[in-house]
């Protein structure tokens, strides 16, 4: 509940008849006057003693309206603007001191000086009432399972990207990491480790309801946003729940509120985080690498680089009236990255309006979102695999970007070496998508307490990526071709439709709630393309894709394709409490999937969960000092749905071989899956058990959790005969997973003055993975598989994963030194030291663990500190305990590369007195994997609200801030930034060479409410 609007309108009311009392004594009388306010009449008692004082808050600011009234009695009165009140009782009676959203005090009159100051405190089960649930809400106090909220007022402020921004580092066991600098990339989140190899490991999003992705909704229209993590919570959504779910709830207007409008915007700017340190022109001159001296002094990275500018604009507008409740927003973003020509431009427009009908029998809503976005190109041709990024750390920095004659100055002669410059100049085009997202709701509540909602939803994607590089670029050079174009068109679509009928139901002590709901989605997406190349000229571009010579001899492309799946449940959920001590909540679902088998279309995900408030027993009484103190335990099982709607049938594919007939070679038909009518979704168990508690007048409390989860029939790929198969290998359900887990969230408020206030939050969350098996009774495999890698020209596995051990190892060669003849020494499982070699690198006698790749520890602390008008707030990120391979040291520190080198190529490894030969080639072994172990600082923010006079008819709020993101890092890791985003089991930890570096911004902000 919102206390400060509470006192906002009821002064408002106050104002205006108090005028009447005051200006115009004897119009109204004090009893009428006292009723037309909700106060209670005065009466007149015998022997009364007269008191005064002021009613405070926490902070020392007077609260306008606390009802001050003597217990037992009718005889009261209120406090005036200034918190002051006086007020006539009898000398033996106990003075009762309520305000909404604050503990009622009691306090004897003899014991209440002349001009006491009276401090109520604010009660949080109160301010904080309802968190979000599956399809539907929840009082805190009843909630059973792990669930995490986080209201808008806690959110991160700055430079946000998305929604994951805003809460990252708030939510124990919720990972989040966006590891480029990319202004398009999005965060990566994961929720209680790693539950699939082959399937998905990103949590369910929901926007009001619908399915959606962090960036769907601007993040300045998110009002709150609640985590699901446990099974018992998740369990409600079926095969899209084992991953957890992320509810984003959005603004709304409210009923009876004057019309608001806001403006929030921000200006940033960004750089690179950190360079890497490469040869430069002097190191070259000085004979330190292979290069020639071409007798220039160019910095390549310089050249493909600038200063990022990302400024943000939002704009708001809601109110209501007693019948209709509207809110609007509009948004525009528009960020240049750090790389030339790498940008992303957003405008976002959302809608939303309510409106009762029949004495609020009937509710109608609708909510629209809409958003255009474009980037630069995203669709490289065929033979441009390289990466602009990678060509300028490891161009010649003595070679000039361009010749005497303008062209781009190139040497073909080296593999994969081309010149920065001209592949942003020669390459040009544009992504653009638009998103349509639609719902309505009706309401309908005939009874009290009995209330049926019909939702339906639409989403409409469509994006087109188009093209052309030029006849100078290096790849149609290669290829001798003249221009190269291409149009790529994709379109989805998603319809939805969910019925849910509840009903609340309170007897004396018994709190109960029982829910029934059918859900339907169908979702279908589209894609074709075509390209040509070889044109007369390049005026055209990808404007007229026809009149290349490529399609006149055939050998231009073109193709098409659709796919399309339908998910259908039914669910239930009841829950009761008892005298706020007991609470219990059980849920099942029962769900089909087209994408699944003919065998296993459907399936049942059931989840049940107890909560008992301790705090609340009659045995607790006497302890004043705890404030909070509930145990909870869940158990539920959920689902991992796979993302291709057609694994489970016979697929063929045309053009995979060809044969000749009647002079013509035509394309052939050749099987390309097997059918597999049993495939099913991906099962987790999960157990929970959690505590909550608070203490010391809320000031300090927290939570704890403990899971153990356990993912089975983990979609795997095995080899079988052919025949009787079709096809080589099939994929099936076998093996399973578990992941076992400690989560704690502490909040406190270490300093409350009248003036300063200082809040902080720590999260910490540990999880460790084991695969327990890769086969079951159907589906053998080996015990373990390779799996990750290194691209050209190492090319070698990473990473193994084994039964009985961890997902996400690395598993290579253990280098200990260097030999005098400048090789890696590689010791042995067995302890014996040999010169490396290349036989080595894939003989599993000189191959062992190396460490994880997945962090075992995550920690978060937030610390938002007030004084007077000012704001600082500070959020801290920290990961512990795993392995990064640094994959730019492992391709540039080595001295028989062509390249440019790192300049710590010169150092002797281990310390040893000899340094590595030209002779020993790239490789992977363990003396590039380093820890990734690390504390960074977020975000900090400093900002400032400037007062504004009351009687100011146009301004209501003023606050201008400034921010930095990413500003400091302690870590051991030499690369450029341990914070990575890919937790993927195959290939996690890899640091790689071609992503796009992290940067560092500062920002400045501005928001205004009239």
């Amino acid at each position: 509940m919102n206390t400060q609007l509470n006192r906002m309108l009821f002064s408002r009311a106050f104002v205006k008849v108090s005028a009447c009392v005051v200006l115009s004594a004897g119009c109204l009388p004090m009893a009428t006057y006292a009723e037309s306010v909700g106060a209670p009449v005065v009466e007149t008692v015998l022997q009364q003693k007269a008191i005064s004082g002021k009613v405070v808050d926490s902070k020392g600011e007077s609260i306008i309206g606390a009802n001050i009234m003597e217990k037992g009695t009718s005889n009261g009165t209120i406090t005036d603007f200034d918190g002051n009140f006086s007020l006539n009782v009898s000398a033996k009676s106990v003075l009762q001191i309520s305000y909404i959203g604050y503990k009622t005090q009691e306090i004897p009159v003899s014991q209440l000086k002349a001009g006491a100051v009276i401090t109520l405190k604010e009660d949080t089960e109160v301010m904080d009432e309802v968190v979000v649930i599956g399809y539907g809400t929840q009082r805190k106090g009843d909630v059973t399972s792990a669930i995490a909220s986080v209201k808008a007022e806690d959110f991160t402020v700055g430079k946000v990207g998305d929604a994951a921004d805003l809460i990252k580092g708030k939510v124990a066991g919720l990972s989040i990491a966006k590891g480029s600098g990319d202004p398009n990339a999005t965060s990566a989140i994961r929720l209680r480790g790693v539950i699939s190899v082959n399937g998905s490991t990103t949590p369910l999003i929901l926007i009001d309801g619908v399915e959606g992705d962090l960036s769907t909704v601007a993040p300045e229209n998110i009002e709150a946003i609640d985590v699901l993590k446990d099974a018992s919570a998740a369990a409600i959504y079926g095969t899209r729940g084992a991953n957890g779910v992320i509810l984003i709830t959005t603004k709304t207007g409210k009923r009876e509120a004057h019309t608001t409008a806001s403006y929030s915007g921000y200006v940033s700017a960004s750089q690179f985080g950190k360079k890497l340190d490469f040869m430069t022109a002097e190191d070259v001159r000085a004979g330190k690498t292979n290069f020639t001296d071409k007798g220039y002094d160019t910095d390549w990275l310089d050249a493909i680089s600038r200063t990022g500018f990302t400024h943000n604009h939002n704009f708001n507008i809601s109110g209501g009236t007693k019948q209709t409740t509207y809110s609007a927003d509009f948004t525009y973003r528009k960020e240049d990255g750090v790389i030339m020509n790498t940008y992303a431009e957003d405008i976002r427009m959302r809608f939303d309006v309510s409106h009762w009908m029949l004495n609020d029998m009937l509710k109608v809503n609708l909510n629209m979102v809409k958003k255009w976005h474009k980037n630069s190109a995203t669709n490289a041709t065929a033979t441009d695999q390289s990466n602009i990024y990678r060509q300028a750390i490891a161009r010649n920095p003595t070679a000039p970007i361009y010749n005497e004659d303008g062209s781009y100055n190139e040497d073909f002669g080296v593999n994969y070496y081309y010149n920065p410059v001209g592949m942003l100049e020669e390459r040009l085009g544009n992504y653009t998508y638009e998103e349509t997202r639609a719902a309505g709701n009706i309401t309908f509540e005939p009874i009290k307490g009995w209330q049926t909602n019909l939702m339906l939803a639409t989403s409409r994607f469509g994006a087109h990526d188009k093209g052309y590089n030029t006849s100078d670029y290096y790849g149609n050079q290669l290829n001798q071709w003249t221009g190269y174009a291409y149009h790529t068109n994709s379109e989805s679509f998603q319809n939805n439709l969910e019925l849910t009928s509840k009903y609340d139901l309170n007897v004396g002590k018994h709190r109960m709630n029982a829910m029934v709901g059918y859900s339907y989605q169908y979702y279908k997406y589209e894609q074709n393309y075509a390209n040509n190349y070889n044109f007369p000229t390049d005026f055209f571009q990808w404007n007229n894709l026809g009149i290349g010579q490529a399609l006149k001899e055939g050998k231009a492309g073109m193709g098409s394709s659709a796919s399309e799946n339908t998910l259908i449940g039914f669910f239930a959920r009841v829950s009761y409490a008892y005298d706020n001590r007991y609470n219990l909540l059980v849920s099942v679902r029962r769900e089909g999937s087209s994408k699944f088998g003919d065998n296993n279309k459907w399936g049942t995900f059931p989840s049940a969960s107890l909560g008992w408030t301790i705090s609340n027993e009659e045995f607790m009484k006497g302890i004043t000092w705890l404030n909070n103190l509930k145990l909870r335990a869940g158990f539920g099982i959920t689902g991992v749905i796979p993302n291709d709607p057609y694994i489970s049938l016979t697929k063929y594919a045309y053009g995979s071989s060809y044969y000749y007939s009647d002079g013509k070679w035509l394309p052939g038909l050749s099987v390309s899956s097997n059918p597999n009518p049993d495939l099913r979704w991906e099962k987790s168990t999960e157990f929970n058990v959690g505590l909550d508690w608070s203490v010391l007048d809320n000031r300090l409390g927290g939570s704890i959790d403990v899971y153990n989860k356990k993912t089975t029939d983990l979609l795997f790929w095995y080899t079988v005969p052919t025949p009787p198969n079709l096809f080589n290998s099939t994929l099936a359900n076998a093996g399973s997973v578990r992941n076992q887990g400690i989560e704690v969230a502490v909040n406190a408020v270490p300093v409350r003055t009248k003036d300063f206030e200082w809040k902080t939050v720590v999260t910490v969350s540990a999880n460790k993975n084991k695969l327990l098996s890769l086969s079951n009774d159907m589906y053998e495999s080996n015990s373990f598989m390779d799996t990750g890698g290194l691209g050209e020209p190492i090319s070698i596995s990473t990473h193994r994963m084994e039964e009985g051990r961890a997902l996400g190892e690395f598993y290579g060669l253990k280098s200990v030194g260097v030999s005098e003849n400048g090789l890696f020494l590689i010791e042995k499982p067995d302890g014996e030291v040999v010169e490396f070699s290349n036989d080595q690198l894939k003989n599993d006698e000189y191959r062992q663990y190396l460490g994880s790749g997945l962090p075992k520890v995550y920690l978060g602390w937030t610390n938002n500190l007030s004084y007077k008008n000012w704001d600082l707030s500070m959020q801290f990120t920290s990961q512990l305990g795993f392995k990064i391979l640094n994959e730019p040291r492992a391709f540039y520190e080595n001295n028989s590369i062509a390249y440019n080198r790192l300049k710590s190529v010169e150092e002797a490894p281990y310390g040893g007195q000899y340094t590595l030969s030209s002779s020993q080639p790239q490789t992977f072994v363990s003396y590039y994997l380093e820890d990734g172990d690390f504390l960074k600082l977020t975000n900090l923010t400093i900002g400032y609200t400037f007062p504004i006079k009351k009687n100011n008819k146009y301004i209501k709020g003023v606050r201008a801030y400034l921010s930095g993101d990413n500003l400091f890092c302690i870590t051991g890791y030499s690369g450029l930034d341990p914070e990575l985003s890919n937790w993927y089991p195959t290939s996690a930890g890899i640091d790689a060479r071609d992503k796009y570096p992290s940067i560092r911004s500062f920002t400045f902000g501005l928001n205004l409410t009239f």
